[in-house]
Formats: C-alpha cells, structure tokens, sequence
C-alpha cells in the first residue's frame, strides 16, 4: 500500500517557530529551510525534497569531562524504555517489527544523534515519537537497573561486565585504537576532545548513577539540539507534533555546554604500552598529529582532505610513497576527521620498532619539503578534486542521504549553529577549483606540517602481575499506530534487461535514474581451488603497479579525473537455480557521467590487462601490500572476529561459504602468511599472470550498463575495438572445491572479550528469516545481551546456512549454553497475530530495504546471474508473510536437533578459551 503524503509548498509559516534561512539545496535536491522553535530554543532543519525514504534525526551537543563514557552509556539507556512505552527494549522491539531502512543511535566525540529513514509515513510517525519519547522522557532516569546493565556492574566471581564495558574492552583492544585513544589524550589535553567518548572500560566504573542523571539532564534538552526532517513528508503536520507534544513543554534554559578550544601542544612526544602476552608478535606503532585549524574555516579543511587524498591515498601517492621507501615500518595509515571544532590530521606508521619510530616525523618533514620544492602536479589535484567531489554528489555507501544530512546538520549546528554550513559544497569546490594552477596548494601543505608534531609510540609489552578484583513493565511496545503487513508495499521491481552477444561477450543492459554504473563481471567457476586463492589477491596488487602505459600514481589519478569511483574485487553468491551453484565472479565496477564512458572503457582496460605482474617493482609491491594486508587481518580479528568466526564455521556447509572464506577469513590469512614467508616473488608473479589471464581472456565475461539508451548504444560501439572482446570464451559455470569436515575451532586473539558462532546447513527458506528474527529479538537479545552482558547477538537464516553469533561477549563457553535453550523456550510460546506481524513486517524491511541506484544497479546484477525472477521474490515475500503461529512452533520445535548437529566458532582471549576449552576440537593462535 503505497503512502499518500502532501508535499507543502516551500516558503510555507509554521507556527511556533521562528524562520532562520530558506535556502535551495542542490546536493538534496530540494530545498532547506532552518527553525528556531519560539519556546524551547530547538533547533530544527528541514530538508524538502522527493526523496521517498524519509528520515528524522536529533542531536545533542555531549562533550565529554572523563573517560567514563557516560555519553555512549546514555546514548544505550534512553533507548530502554520511556515513560509513554515503559517497555525493556522499546528499540529493539522496533528493529524486529519496522519498514525502517536504518534505525540507530552514535556516540561521537562531541555529539550524540539519533537518526532513523523509513519508507512508510505510519512507520515514520511511530518512530519520531518513539525516539522523542526516549530522549526526553527515559525511565532510566528513574530506574538505576538500565544503568547497571549498560554501563557497569560487578559479576558474581568480582569481575566488572556490562553492555558498554564489555563493548568497549573490545573496541579498545586493538593497538590502532589504544594509539588513537593516547594521541588524542597527548592532542587535547585541555578539553573533551582528549577523553575516550565511547568510555574507557577502566574509568567506565567510576561513574556513580548519580553523576550519570546529572549530565543527561544538563545536555539532552531542547535548547541543545538539533533536529532534522528529510523527505517527503507533511512538514507542517510533523512541526505540529513536535510543538504540541514534546518542544513547548520544555522551556529553555541555561546556556548550552560548550567545551574551550585546545591550545596546540605541537612537539610534545608519549611512549605508551600495550599489555599482551605475546610482545613479540605486535609489532611497535607510531602516530603523530597535527592540527589543521577550525571546523568553520570549510575550504581549508576539504584541501586538507584533498591533499591527504593526493599525496597518501595509496602506496604509488607521493608522500606515502617516499615514506614506504625509508623502511620506517610496513604501513602507514591517514586518518582526518574535519567535521570536529579543531580537526587534527594523523599518520600512523605500522609494523616498526623504536628506533625506527623516532624517525618517523624527520621524515614525514623532509618528505613534505621535497614534495613543496617540485610543487604538486595540477592533473592530481583535479583527480582528487573530482573523486571527492563525486562521492559528495553521489553520497556512496549504505546509509540513506537522510541520516546522513541529519548526523552532518548536527556537525554544523554544533560548531557554527548553522545546521546548513557543512552542506553546501558547491561553493567549497568552486573556490578549491580557483586555486588550480597557483602555488596556495603547496603553499597549505608547507603549513600544516610546519609545526611538530604531537608524537606517540606504542611499544608492546607483557602485563603485569596484578590482583583481580575480588515503574517499568516486562511487555509489549504500544505504538499508536501499528503497521501491519497490509502497509507493506509492493516487492520492488527491477527493470526488464536487453540481454545480447557482442564482441564475444555478454552485454546486459537497463536504465537507471542515477549516474552511469558499469561493472564489468568475469567468471571464476573454472578457477582450482588454488587459484581462487591468489585470485583474491590481485585486486588489492593491481591498483598498486604500474602499466605498460602509466605508472601506478598516473593511472589512479586518472580514473579519479574521468570516474566517481571505481573497484576492483571478488564475489560470490549462492544462486537461486537448482543444486544452489556457487556464481563466482571477479569484478571492475565504476561509477561515471555518461559523458566520460568512452575514458572509462579505456582506464579500466588498462588497469585490468595492461597492469604489469612481473619485474622487480612487482616483487616490491608484493611484499608492501601483503605486509599490509596482513596487519588489517589482525586488527579485524579483534575488532570483527564474529564475521571470520561466521565464514569459518560456515565453510564445511556449501561451496559458497566454503569459498567465502577461502577469499576472506582465515585461510586467506594464512595465505598470505606463507607467501611473506616463502617470499618467492618470481613464482607469485608467473602464477597471478595466469590465473589473470586465465579469468580476463578464457572465462565468460558479462558487462552490465545501467544507463541511458545512448550510453547503451555508445557502448555496443565502443565494446568490439576494446581488450574486453576476446572469441572462444568459456561459458559460465558453477565454481566447485571440496567440502572439509566439520570441526569445532577455536582461534586465541589479543583482547578481552570474545565472538562466538554456532552453524549448521539452511535449508534455503525465505520463511525461515521470520523464524531467525523471533530468535533474535525474543531470545537471543535477553538472554546473551541483557542477561550475558554481550554488546551483540543475533541469528541469521541464509540460503546455504544458518548460525547464531555474538558479538563483543564476555562469554564463550556460557553463551554456547544459551543458545542451547533458547528453541525449546520458543517452542512453547503462543505467538499472537500482533507478534507475528510485527515480525513479518520487520523481515520484509530487512529483504527489501529502499535502495539508492548505485545499490539498485548491484542488486539487479547479483538477480541476473543468480536467475532470481520477480515470481520467485514474489514467492519469498508470499512465504515471509503466510508464517503463522503453528508453523513457528513446530520448526522451533526441530531447531535444537539441527542446533546439536552444528559447528562452533570461537574468536577470543586466551583465558575465555581455555575455559571452554571441551567445547573444540582445536584451538589456535591467531596474530
């Protein structure tokens, strides 16, 4: 059923708030228009364009005094119920059972926002008032049992747990995040910019509940908010409720919290620790910071960017290059964050040692001076002119542009009280593009790093020995307005593809009312097991050799110039066609203006078959990439050991998942580990030469072109005299690998919590995904995060498997035992005709989320090759809703034998393990 909403003319009054500025808004497509609202002092914005997926965000100004974390613990709590829906988990109640295409709540250095976008206007009316309700009236406030289960408490065995301690022992446990976490301490001494925002798990426990009620009830008021609109919507009619039930209740009061800005402490030098048990396996890391100047000064900050862009990007871009040469250490990271009162850029070198460390700012000087003296090229400017340009444009990624709008609004309303002032690039890329062919780029580069640096080493080292230390109702959320499954609307549908043989290979194409999308998709069912394996290595090496045309840096400014972006990667899927056949394809995918498709057929040739694998730069850039690529995996395993714990456990199922992580979990780890072992470049080399051109000149290639007619028809001109014709290609075919047995693993990481998976083989059942969100949001969620102290949990029903994991746990061998319990438990439970449709409508949200054209292009691809029709996604959606209460009860009724017959994975600390220890067959070191 599809939403009816008036669309009010802009320039309309609305009463109760005061015009600020009406504006057009290009990047929005619509217009924007800034309130104040007369008697609490809110700030609101309002963004009115087409866009169907609407959303709703508010923000508070939260700098923190401490490391407690007190922010991040209240940014958990006020979602836990509310004097109108004084339910356990109001938020989680609205995850299972909303269209919401995003729903959350963040914690950031100095603001805290709550943002969700749905596609239907009942769900958005039940979500504003939700989130309103839960910032400004939580029965946290009242009730100190949500303050013990978010922040902390102490265990029966003494030992400290709770939702945001335990997240934070695992978000801290890294080395990168403890080095950051010092740099911005060394940084900001002086103010909140130098405290731990998300909490540091040990000063988590010195804040009293008391301290806590305190500040919520200094910062979440009105007067120290910003509110966002976004959509298409009934302005007036949502200003109103804002008015009458929320904003005129709340006058304003004292100033807003404000935190002073931080004297530079430039040359001032740290040495950290970093306590592990195994010292000699982390290598030392150094940071080193500058300041760049203030939020508001917009044109400097994004040329800061582009020059980090240009110089640093990649291991061909100038600075990054010069630095890689001196040996200093494997890697080195960029980090800028512009949208905080004074933004500071950082370098971090990885895999170094002391003395080498010491180093690093003399030569990050001496490296700036010699890019100052030659001056930098125009032609990379422009490049990274036009990619960061593009991605402002386009807004690339996940997040809907109207949580997006709403966290920046909040960005610019807090530093400038200008909610608009950090949207509207247009002016920004128009004076960056005046300064094109004067010295003032270099000139800013000499300037930012003039000063020294704030500097910090992180040196690893054993811990040492220490003593441990010895109103609301269980219910239903009450909305006003319920969706049901009759608020659902259609499957969404995809354009009709022309399908045609050209030039020796297969062109798809539809139109789009986004950008041009051209992804170029080479099968790799053909590929031994072997050859997968180095397959999923040379996307990341051809991006960092030259061609036989272009050294690397020319060839990737040049695709910045002519593309919005373009990626070079490996996919699978698990297909729809009978036997569920492994698709595996080796992709090149770009984003363009129409009017560049001819550069983009030859820059992305180029890069795929005239990227040089041989030689001694070759050999080079082999051991820089998998020296780095190696240190992300350790990272990644203890900031996201439940993905790799999920591909692992998995892998013994299908072929897919077995394929999975052979290209990303833990086999590829020890890939990599044994080619920087054997350092056998040579061979490396002549077997990436074959399995290329084994996939770009003897396997089938499909070219999908989501555009235009005309692009389509320049396309079919352009296809024949390019290196994608080749004849004799081998059709398409299901990759294949042998299965292993099924084994319960175990692998040790550094860090204090743990990620545990059990899995077992799926059966292919949309309505199965109905079942997974009862277990997630009916169990799982009290027992493992409520009770268990997880920061997350869930279960997952896919084609080829289903698992439950969790997430950040202080468990392994306990959450095991819970997820035991939990099928008998539902088994039992009468499932209403309200919860199962809330269920269902959730589900529904989950498997057709609204989708911006990049995401509809790449969804009507991964359709095409897995032979997904609308009858079938009419048949899944007709499965998802037909669930009734019968068949729930009797499949949970099953679900603990296909439990028992699972495989478990654990990502964890040692002594988590070791604990749990009759719960695996093997157990490893990781890193």
């Amino acid at each position: 059923m599809k939403d009816q909403e008036k669309n009010p003319t802009p320039g309309a009054v609305y009463p109760g708030y005061t015009l600020v500025k009406r504006e057009e808004s290009p990047i929005f497509h619509g217009t924007a228009t800034t309130l104040t609202h007369d008697v609490s002092g809110a700030t609101v914005l309002l963004i009115e364009n087409q866009d169907e997926n609407k959303a709703f965000g508010i923000g508070f100004g939260t700098f923190p005094c401490d490391d407690t974390g007190v922010f991040h613990i209240l940014e958990h709590s006020v979602l836990s119920g509310s004097e109108k829906y004084p339910v356990s988990s109001p938020f989680m109640q609205l995850v299972k059972s909303s269209m919401a295409s995003f729903l959350n709540a963040m914690t950031f250095p100095d603001k805290t926002v709550y943002p969700f976008a749905t596609p239907n206007e009942a769900d958005f009316r039940n979500l504003m008032d939700v989130y309103l309700n839960a910032v400004f009236c939580p029965l946290a406030m009242k009730e100190r049992s949500v303050f013990d289960q978010e922040a902390w408490h102490r265990e029966e065995d003494g030992h400290f747990s709770g939702v945001v301690y335990n997240e934070m022992q695992g978000a801290l446990a890294t080395p990168e995040a403890q080095l950051d976490a010092a740099l911005n301490a060394a940084l900001f001494p002086d103010n909140g910019y130098g405290f731990v925002s998300g909490g540091d798990p040990a000063s988590i426990p010195g804040l009293s509940y008391e301290q806590y009620v305190k500040i919520y009830r200094r910062h979440y008021r009105p007067d120290n908010c910003c509110i966002t609109l976004y959509g298409r919507m009934d302005m007036a009619e949502k200003l109103a409720f804002l008015d009458e039930n929320y904003l005129s209740r709340m006058p304003k009061g004292a100033p807003r919290p404000r935190t002073p800005l931080q004297y530079p402490q430039a040359g001032t030098k740290k040495v950290v620790t970093y306590t592990t048990e195994t010292p000699e396996t982390v290598p030392v890391q150094c940071a080193l910071g500058w300041y760049t100047g203030r939020f508001d000064e917009a044109e400097k900050q994004t040329a800061v960017n582009l020059l980090l862009d240009a110089l640093l990007s990649t291991n061909q871009s100038p600075l990054k290059k010069y630095l890689l040469e001196q040996n200093l250490g494997a890697d080195i990271d960029v980090g800028f964050d512009s949208s905080v009162q004074q933004p500071v850029l950082e370098l971090l070198l990885k895999g170094t040692d002391k003395e080498r460390a010491a180093r690093f700012g003399a030569a990050v000087k001496e490296g700036v001076a010699k890019i100052c003296a030659e001056g930098i090229p125009d032609e990379m400017l422009t490049a990274s002119i036009n990619s960061l340009e593009f991605q402002v444009t386009e807004r690339p990624g996940s997040l809907p542009d109207g949580v997006l709008a709403a966290i920046e609004a909040v960005t610019g309303w807090l530093h400038t009280d200008d909610p608009m002032s950090d949207l509207r690039p247009e002016e920004i890329f128009a004076f960056l593009r005046g300064k094109l062919g004067t010295d003032w780029y270099t000139r800013l580069l000499g300037e930012l790093f003039a000063p020294d640096p704030v500097e910090v080493i992180l040196v690893p080292e054993k811990p040492r020995d220490e003593d441990a230390p010895s109103v609301r109702q269980e219910g239903k959320l009450q909305l006003d307005h319920p969706l049901t499954v009759a608020d659902l609307s259609e499957p969404p549908h995809f354009a009709a593809a022309q399908v045609e043989d050209v030039a020796g290979l297969t062109l798809v194409t539809r139109p789009t009312t986004g950008s041009l999308y051209l992804n170029f998709y080479y099968d790799m069912g053909a590929l031994t097991p072997e050859e997968m394996s180095d397959a999923a290595l040379l996307p990341f090496l051809l991006e960092e050799l030259d061609s036989s045309r272009h050294t690397a840096i020319e060839l990737t400014t040049l695709r910045n110039t002519w593309l919005g972006e373009s990626v070079v990667s490996t996919d699978h899927w698990a297909g729809r066609q009978e036997g569920q056949p492994c698709i595996a394809k080796f992709e090149a995918r770009t984003s363009l203006l129409e009017r560049n498709l001819d550069k983009a057929v030859e820059l992305m040739s180029e890069l795929l078959y005239e990227t040089r694998l041989d030689g001694p730069q070759a050999a080079a850039a082999f051991e820089q990439v998998l020296e780095q690529f190696k240190l992300n995996f350790e990272q990644d395993f203890i900031q996201s050991g439940h993905n790799y714990a999920i591909l692992r456990a998995g892998r013994c199922f299908s072929v897919n998942a077995a394929l999975g992580e052979r290209n990303g979990g833990v086999s590829l780890y020890r890939h990599i580990c044994a080619l920087l072992e054997a350092k056998d470049w040579a061979g490396l080399s002549a077997r990436l030469e074959a399995v290329r051109d084994k996939i770009l000149n003897r396997c089938a290639l499909t070219v999908a072109c989501h555009g235009s007619e005309a692009a389509c028809r320049r396309l079919r001109e352009l296809l024949p005299g390019s290196a994608f014709a080749a004849e004799g290609r081998a059709p398409a075919q299901p990759y294949s690998e042998p299965l292993p047995a099924p084994r319960n693993e175990a692998f040790v990481i550094q860090g204090g919590v743990n990620y545990d998976v059990l899995a077992w083989p799926g059966t292919g059942s949309a309505a199965r995904k109905v079942l997974a969100r009862f277990m997630s949001y009916e169990y799982l969620w009290q027992a493992i995060r409520e009770k268990g102290g997880a920061y997350g949990t869930g279960m997952l029903s896919r084609a080829d498997m289903e698992l439950i994991y969790t997430y950040r746990d202080p468990h392994a061998g306990g959450s095991y035992k819970r997820f035991a319990e939990g099928p008998a438990l539902l088994a039992e439970k009468e499932y209403t005709p309200a919860a199962l449709n809330e269920c269902i409508v959730g589900t529904v949200a989950q498997v057709d989320p609204p989708r911006k054209p990049r995401q509809q292009a790449l969804e009507a691809d991964r359709r095409y090759f897995c032979g997904v029709t609308d009858a079938m996604a009419a048949a899944d959606r007709a499965a998802i809703c037909g669930v009734t209460s019968e068949w729930l009860q009797q499949e949970f009724g099953c679900l603990a034998e296909k439990m028992a017959q699972g495989v478990r994975c654990a990502f964890g600390s040692k002594e988590a393990i070791d604990r749990a220890a009759g719960l695996f067959d093997t157990i490893e070191n990781l890193g």
